[in-house]
């Protein structure tokens, strides 16, 4: 794949968000009772999720002094030093984000959840807070899963289990358990990404949702997005430019969405 991985600068992103949103679709644009649904329950639920414990957490990240060393692989297993306060400024999905993917979770009364990419925790929080789901995060480095576990701790958290080490290794350890959404945020490539789609297909249903992070981040994952949607699993997919959503539920013809958020 000669895409290149490479991000898009700040500016480019800006002016990718800006085109989006004036071009996407609202619920009057749309004539789909699942993605009616989904924009009335996930995207503006009547009882909206606040987690303000959650958010203390974030904040207490953000305010760290603690440097890291950690394994990037990513970036082909390299070695990166790092302060905590810049990754949970950098790396943490927002809160309006994070409060999605939670809605989801709620919504669809998911009763096994996976996350690729457990980074500090905070989404991980959001997500094993949502309803009584049993989460399993994966994250590659030790050292980030154990500040991800103290958070999980300081909030009582005990519906969450950690796999640790690089995905390649470690995928195979979730053997044929079956999950009903799964939320990929990690290797932000390509190849990884549609490798990970892939795989998690054996541990998918009928009616698992898939959750894409960072689908505009280069044009490799835009070009990994592009792929995802014209997979032959893929019924309903839903961009809403950092997060993308492909529904696996049967439906007459393939639909996409771009909604706005």
């Amino acid at each position: 794949m000669d895409v290149s991985s490479k991000p898009y600068s700040v500016i480019r992103i800006a002016i990718n968000y800006i085109r989006y949103y004036l071009t996407s679709d609202t619920r009057h644009d749309v004539h789909s009772p699942l993605v009616y649904d989904f924009i009335d329950h996930v995207l503006k639920p009547v009882h909206p999720i606040h987690l303000p414990l959650v958010e203390a957490q974030r904040q207490a990240l953000r305010a760290s002094t603690q440097h890291i060393s950690f394994i990037d692989y990513g970036k082909q297993g390299v070695v990166s030093q790092k302060k905590i306060s810049t990754m949970a400024k950098n790396a943490l999905k927002p809160k309006k984000y994070a409060r999605v993917l939670a809605s989801a979770v709620r919504y669809y009364q998911a009763k096994q959840t996976l996350e690729l990419g457990t980074s500090l925790g905070i989404t991980s929080a959001y997500l094993a807070s949502a309803s009584p789901t049993s989460l399993v995060t994966m994250e590659g480095d030790p050292q980030v899963a154990a500040i991800a576990k103290q958070v999980w701790e300081q909030l009582g958290l005990h519906n969450i289990s950690s796999i640790i080490g690089n995905f390649d290794n470690t995928l195979s350890e979730l053997g044929n358990t079956q999950f009903d959404i799964i939320y990929i945020d990690g290797n932000h490539h390509y190849e990884p990404t549609t490798r990970y789609f892939e795989h998690l297909q054996q541990n998918a249903t009928a009616n698992t949702l898939f959750i894409f992070d960072d689908i505009h981040y280069s044009p490799a994952m835009e070009q990994a997005w592009q792929h995802i949607k014209a997979s032959d699993t893929c019924g309903v997919s839903i961009d809403l430019f950092f997060l993308g959503f492909v529904f696996f539920k049967p439906v007459l013809q393939k639909q996409h969405f771009v909604l706005r958020y």
